[in-house]
């Protein structure tokens, strides 16, 4: 009896084991569409049949076997349809290779039950094993009842009871068990089998973009060698494919942008994507700019990864930046020089004083304003003419620009008409006296007739010079308001002179 048992047994997992081929690209599910379900209900009948074949025969009419245990399968997998057809093709089998018998009348009904309480049972909320060994217990216990119908003999009753329960329990779990094996099994195929797809797809996609784009795109490992070039590097780096494959892109990048293209590699490497432009040295040895994209991606083989960068060529871009950049560099600068005389206008004054009162608070050091003009310049003009005063105004910038050349911090402007500024920071009154006194001498020098002057035959300056170290209680305005006093003092006193005030 056992051996017949095994037998049950081992042809139920031969016949899942090719089941499984057979359904390996449609698994049997409770989704599964209705014409996949009639046929797993339909083999499974078919493996019910089988399995009555290879029967224990207690008697002329009584045979016993695994056969409801495919029933179990078909509604564990698939539910209540495949369940009832595999019920009905075991209970019509019956028939058909035992003759039509008043005997044979009881287990078709009982093949029937099974299917309709197996199918109502995959029906409830629990986990799919508990499902599978309930609807074993149910279809024994039919069986069980049906046996005890027939069989008169108690010993015997007990006897087949006892083998067909242990071994339907034991079947069944083998059974339920390697099925749930085979499915897995298949789904994860099937599931490798469409990420193989996938990738293929997703590997023609990039190769098609890739050789078809006119960015340069590369992969490059995770120490910067390149593994992959797109057709673009012999138009954008005039390289062919094999002279850049294995080697490391550090190593045509310009020294000054070096950090930059490391530091977004790494980013690129930690964070997954990143970007950067950069000079590059092309095979012709100049440098061109390149911008671009990094993405870092992991290797499905080895699980290491990758960078995928995407650059193009911008040398043309930048060079229109670079020229706009220096375009508004000189409308900036030429927006504080004054027109005629060439040195800062008045807004330059301003901003820079503000920004040397500032700088002399934080230090606490003193700062000295000079303020000078020319000494009756309107009369000047009139008897001149203003081509020549204009002239006369140019003089007198240059030889001051001269004079204080060799200091580089002093700041030299045009405040206004014939009126003249220079801001000294950090120095004391006294040095501001001595280059005032410079500047007179200089001027002197010059020797421009001034024969409307009241004060001498030649152009000369009235001086004001004012010094202050500044506090949280005064101003910039303050040293202007100094400065403008100490002017009108030399004015007043006589022109051709320095008056000097310091706080």
């Amino acid at each position: 009896m056992i051996k017949e048992y095994v037998t049950n047994i081992a042809i139920l997992i031969a016949a899942f084991s090719l089941m499984g081929q057979f359904f390996k690209d449609r698994s049997l599910s409770v989704t599964s569409s209705i014409p996949t379900k009639l046929l797993a209900g339909f083999f499974l009948g078919i493996l019910g049949n089988i399995l009555m074949i290879f029967s224990i025969k207690i008697s002329s009419t009584i045979i016993v076997d695994l056969r409801h245990l495919a029933i179990v399968i078909a509604a564990a997998f698939g539910g209540f349809f495949p369940a009832m057809v595999a019920s009905i093709i075991i209970a019509l089998g019956r028939f058909v290779l035992f003759g039509f018998s008043a005997s044979a009348v009881l287990p078709a009904i009982g093949a029937i039950l099974i299917g309709f309480g197996c199918g109502l049972v995959s029906k409830l909320k629990i986990s799919e094993t508990l499902k599978a060994f309930i609807m074993n217990v149910y279809g024994l216990t039919v069986l069980s009842i049906i046996l005890a119908i027939r069989i008169e003999n108690h010993s015997t009753l007990d006897k087949v009871l006892f083998s067909h329960i242990i071994t339907s329990l034991i079947g069944g779990f083998v059974a339920y068990h390697f099925s749930v094996y085979i499915t897995k099994s298949n789904q994860a195929q099937h599931q490798l089998e469409q990420n193989i797809m996938k990738l293929k797809e997703t590997e023609e996609r990039f190769r098609l973009l890739a050789e078809n784009s006119s960015d340069l795109i590369t992969m490059n490992n995770e120490v910067g060698e390149y593994i992959y070039i797109s057709p673009a590097v012999k138009e954008i780096l005039h390289f062919e494919y094999q002279e850049l494959l294995g080697k490391k892109v550090e190593h045509f990048i310009h020294p000054d942008d070096l950090e930059i293209y490391k530091n977004t590699f790494k980013k690129a490497l930690e964070e997954g994507d990143a970007g950067a432009t950069y000079r590059y040295k092309v095979k012709l040895g100049e440098y061109i700019w390149i911008e671009s994209s990094f993405k870092s991606v992991s290797d499905q083989e080895d699980g290491n990864k990758r960078v995928i960068i995407v650059s193009r060529n911008i040398t043309d871009r930048k060079l229109t930046e670079q020229k706009l950049q220096e375009a508004n560099a000189l409308l900036n600068q030429l927006s504080y020089l004054d027109g005629l005389t060439g040195i800062s206008n008045r807004r330059y004054f301003d901003e820079s004083l503000l920004q040397e009162w500032s700088n002399s608070l934080l230090a606490t050091s003193p700062i000295t304003l000079m303020m000078f003009d020319i000494d009756y310049f309107k009369k000047y003009n009139d008897t001149y003419g203003h081509l020549e005063g204009d002239y006369c105004l140019q003089s007198i910038s240059q030889a001051i620009k001269e004079v204080i050349a060799p200091h580089s911090t002093y700041i030299f402007c045009r405040y206004g008409g014939e009126e003249f500024a220079i801001i000294l920071p950090g120095s004391e009154q006294q040095k501001g006296i001595h280059i005032a006194e410079q500047i007179q001498e200089k001027i002197q020098q010059l020797q421009i007739p001034h024969k409307s002057s009241k004060i001498a035959d030649f152009v000369t300056l009235s001086i004001g010079i004012a010094t202050m170290i500044p506090d949280p209680t005064t101003s910039s305005e303050d040293l202007i308001q100094k400065a403008d006093s100490a002017l009108y003092k030399s004015k007043i006193h006589g022109r051709n002179i320095i008056t000097s005030l310091y706080e």
